[in-house]
């Protein structure tokens, strides 16, 4: 095995802590602007994301129609996107994985989101100094393309089949990597923890540092 690339959201980094912290940045501004109580903003918020996870595009619009709310859209995904990064928001087991195997094999990170947003995460725990190379899906196609993936193992120069791919969510996560031939690492943790793996799957973990049982074999 060769390299070993890995998802963020959710997979190193734990979403719903950021995703608080935007909803209540969110509910403050909109309460001070309309005069609506804070609380009934952020609880709806917080409702509809964990109904429609992350991967829903109209989150905001829905919210503020169910509410009746009349804003600048653009005005809430720019609050959403400027939340401060914080210490406790990697999961306990990320940076000791990346520590443990970054001088055995070549590291990369193959990431959806807004870019400014994927990169302040990754700056803010050196992830960018523990990996070879970093993939932002906003410059090729989402997962499940296989675009992403194709550029990150050529950028490491390696063979698909020499590498893995270690995501949570069995939507988006693995088929694009399995399409060139990539093998893949589904961690049960975030919010698609629920969700039923399908044949992109090969492997399954609970936790960060079972990736070296797999890879170790």
């Amino acid at each position: 095995m060769k390299a070993i690339f890995f998802d963020l959201d959710n997979t190193l980094y734990d979403v719903s802590k950021y995703n608080q912290r935007a909803f209540e940045s969110i509910s403050i501004f909109l309460s001070k602007k309309i005069g609506m109580e804070r609380n009934v903003i952020l609880s709806k918020l917080t409702e509809n994301w964990k109904i429609k996870t992350s991967m829903y595009p109209n989150l905001f619009d829905e919210v503020l129609d169910q509410l009746n709310i009349k804003t600048n859209i653009p005005q809430i995904v720019k609050i959403f996107n400027s939340q401060i990064i914080k210490t406790d928001d990697i999961y306990d087991d990320a940076l000791p994985i990346l520590k443990k195997i970054k001088n055995k094999y070549k590291l990369g990170i193959i990431t959806d989101g807004n870019i400014q947003r994927q990169q302040n995460k990754i700056k803010k725990f050196n992830m960018e100094h523990m990996v070879d190379t970093v993939v932002y899906t906003k410059n090729f196609a989402p997962k499940p393309s296989p675009l992403p993936f194709e550029y990150g193992v050529n950028q490491l120069d390696i063979d698909p089949a020499k590498s893995y791919y270690v995501g949570d969510n069995p939507q988006i996560d693995f088929m694009g990597a399995k399409k060139i031939g990539m093998n893949t690492i589904r961690i049960f943790r975030g919010e698609f923890i629920d969700y039923p793996s399908d044949n992109y799957v090969d492997n399954n973990i609970n936790n960060m540092m079972d990736v070296l049982k797999i890879i170790n074999n």
